[in-house]
C-alpha cells in the first residue's frame, strides 16, 4: 500500500466513522441501557487521572459517596481512553462520544488491516464492519462502551493467528488477546472458544508448529492482564456479585427455544440467520465459525449455556459482534449465490429497520443527568457484600442508600464514648480502620465497628492480589520483550518460541 493510498483510506474511514457517530455527536449520548455507568465511570476516572491516579480501581463518589470497587472487577482499557478525554478538559458527554468515535475508527482500521492481508476488498469490508447492525446497536441502544471497543480486537486476533508460528504472530496475538481481556472479560472468554480455538486448530492442521506458539501466546496474554484479572477473580465474595447471575443474566434464559426470550426481539435471530446466509458461499473456516457461533447465539447448541464458563457470559447474543466479523470475512472471500445473498441482505436490513428507530428513540429521550450526578448509582453488583438487595429498585436498579445518608463523610472519626460507630465508606478489604497504632476489626456493608473513646482513621492498604498480579504482568512483559529482542530463528526465518522461552 502506498503512502497516498494509506492516507486516503484512513481519511475515508474517518469520514465514515464521523457520519455513523454524527447523531450522538450532535445530540449527546442518549438514554442507552448503560448511560448512567458511562457517565459515572468516565467522570470519576477522568477526575482521578487528572490528579495523577492513572489506574483508579476504587471510585470514591459512587453510591452517594460510599464509594465502589468498580475497577477491581471491570476491565480498564475503555475507561482509560474515556477518562483521558475527560481529564484533558472535555465534558463527560464529549468524552463518551469521543471514546465511541475512537473505538469505531480503530475497529475499522483493524478490519482494513486484516482484509488487506487477505486481499479481499479491505476498504469495503472495513466500512461494512463499522456499519454492521450490532456494532451500531451496541453503542446507540445498549451503550456498552467496553463491548463496543471489543470489536477492535477480533481482526487483530485473526491476523495474529494466521501469522503463527512467526514471531510477529506471537507478539500480535499476545497483545491483541491481552487487550481484549483488559477490554471486556466475557467477550474474551467467548472469543477464546469461538474464534481462537477453531481458527487455531485450522492453522495447526496446516502447520503443526503452530501449537506451542499459540499456547504460549495465550498464556502470555493472560499473564499480561494478571494485574487486573487476579483481583477480579479472587475478590468477588466482598461485593454483591450474586446479582450478576439472576434469571435475567443467565444466557440459557435467552435461547431461541426459551419461553418468550429472543422471540421478543426478532431482530437478533433475523440478523444471525442473515449473517449465516451471507457466509454460506465461502465454504471455509469462516463459514464454519459463523455457523457455530450463530447456532450458539440462538441457543441451538444443547446445554452449552448451562456449562461453565459459558454460563457466565450473561447474554448469548454477545456473540453477534464476532459473528459479524466472521460473516463479513467469509462473504468478501467468495461470490455468494444469489439466493443466499438475497436472504442475507433481506434479514440484515430487517435488523436495521428494527434497531434504527429504537436507536433514535433512545437518542432523543431525556437523560436524568442531574439525578445521576447527584446520587452516582453505580452498578449494584459492586455494592458491598451483605447489602440488603430488597432495597434495589427493580426497574432502574438504583439502590436505596437513605439509611447511611446521615453518616458524616470523612476518613477520620473522634469518639467520646464507647459504643457502635460507623464511617461513611463501603466495606472492602482495601480499607483498614486504625485507632492510633491499633487495627480495629470492622463489619459491613458500611464500615461499622465497636468503638472506645479515641481517634479513628481509615487507611488504604494494598492487597496481595494487587502485588501478585502486577508482578505476573511485569514478568510476562519482560518475557515478551525478550522475544522481541531475540535474533534466534528457525531455518525458515520463523521464531523457535521454545528456545526463546528457555533463554528468557
Amino acid at each position: 500500500m502506498t503512502i497516498r493510498n494509506g492516507v486516503w483510506n484512513v481519511g475515508l474511514l474517518t469520514l465514515v466513522a464521523l457520519l455513523i457517530m454524527l447523531p450522538t455527536l450532535l445530540l449527546g449520548p442518549g438514554d442507552s441501557h448503560s448511560v448512567s455507568y458511562n457517565y459515572i465511570w468516565t467522570s470519576q476516572f477522568g477526575t482521578e487521572m487528572a490528579e495523577g491516579n492513572f489506574y483508579p480501581r476504587w471510585l470514591p463518589d459512587s453510591f452517594e459517596g460510599l464509594g465502589s470497587p468498580t475497577f477491581y472487577f471491570y476491565p480498564p482499557i475503555t475507561f482509560w481512553v474515556a477518562g483521558a478525554f475527560d481529564a484533558v478538559g472535555l465534558s463527560t458527554f464529549a468524552a463518551i462520544n469521543m471514546t465511541g468515535l475512537t473505538m469505531l475508527l480503530l475497529s475499522g482500521w483493524a478490519m482494513h488491516r486484516w482484509l488487506s492481508e487477505r486481499g479481499t476488498y479491505p476498504l469495503l469490508g472495513a466500512i461494512l464492519y463499522m456499519a454492521a447492525p450490532y456494532h451500531l446497536m451496541d453503542f446507540y441502544v445498549r451503550g456498552a462502551l467496553a463491548e463496543f471497543a471489543a470489536f477492535i480486537w477480533y481482526p487483530l486476533i485473526a491476523l495474529a493467528i494466521t501469522r503463527l508460528p512467526e514471531r510477529r504472530g506471537i507478539l500480535l496475538l499476545t497483545l491483541s488477546y491481552g487487550g481484549l481481556v483488559l477490554t471486556h472479560l466475557p467477550m474474551a472468554m467467548l472469543t477464546g472458544f469461538f474464534l481462537i480455538a477453531p481458527l487455531g486448530l485450522h492453522r495447526m492442521m496446516q502447520d503443526r508448529r503452530v501449537f506451542w506458539p499459540l499456547a504460549a501466546s495465550g498464556a502470555l496474554a493472560i499473564s499480561l492482564a494478571a494485574f487486573y484479572l487476579l483481583p477480579a477473580l479472587t475478590l468477588q465474595e466482598h461485593v454483591s456479585s450474586q446479582l450478576l447471575w439472576g434469571p435475567w443474566y443467565r444466557p440459557s434464559s435467552w435461547g431461541l427455544l426459551a419461553p418468550g426470550s429472543l422471540l421478543q426481539v426478532l431482530s437478533i435471530p433475523a440478523l444471525v440467520i442473515g449473517l449465516i446466509s451471507l457466509s454460506l458461499g465461502a465454504r471455509s473456516i469462516w463459514t464454519l465459525i459463523t455457523l457455530i457461533a450463530g447456532l450458539a447465539a440462538l441457543g441451538l447448541i444443547p446445554f452449552i449455556w448451562d456449562i461453565p464458563p459459558f454460563s457466565r457470559a450473561q447474554f448469548p447474543w454477545r456473540l453477534l459482534g464476532l459473528i459479524e466479523f466472521a460473516a463479513i470475512t467469509a462473504m468478501l472471500s467468495c461470490h455468494p449465490k444469489p439466493i443466499f445473498l438475497g436472504i442475507g441482505i433481506g434479514l440484515v436490513l430487517f435488523a436495521y429497520m428494527k434497531w434504527i428507530p429504537q436507536s433514535a428513540e433512545y437518542l432523543t429521550k431525556p437523560v436524568p443527568y442531574s439525578r445521576i450526578a447527584r446520587d452516582l448509582p453505580d452498578a449494584v453488583e459492586y455494592l458491598p457484600a451483605g447489602f440488603d438487595i430488597r432495597l434495589i429498585q427493580e426497574v432502574d436498579r438504583w439502590p436505596d442508600l437513605s439509611a447511611w445518608r446521615s453518616i458524616k463523610a470523612g476518613d477520620e472519626l473522634a469518639v467520646n464514648s464507647s459504643g457502635e460507630a460507623m464511617m461513611r465508606r463501603a466495606a472492602f478489604p482495601i480499607w483498614r480502620v486504625m485507632r492510633e497504632k491499633e487495627i480495629v476489626p470492622y463489619q459491613g456493608p458500611v464500615i461499622r465497628f465497636h468503638a472506645r473513646p479515641g481517634h479513628y482513621r481509615i487507611e488504604r492498604v494494598y492487597l496481595w492480589q494487587e502485588w501478585a498480579g502486577a508482578l505476573m504482568s511485569l514478568g510476562a512483559l519482560l518475557l515478551l520483550w525478550s522475544v522481541c529482542r531475540s535474533r534466534r530463528y528457525l531455518r525458515s526465518g520463523q521464531l523457535s518460541l521454545g528456545s526463546e522461552i528457555q533463554q528468557a
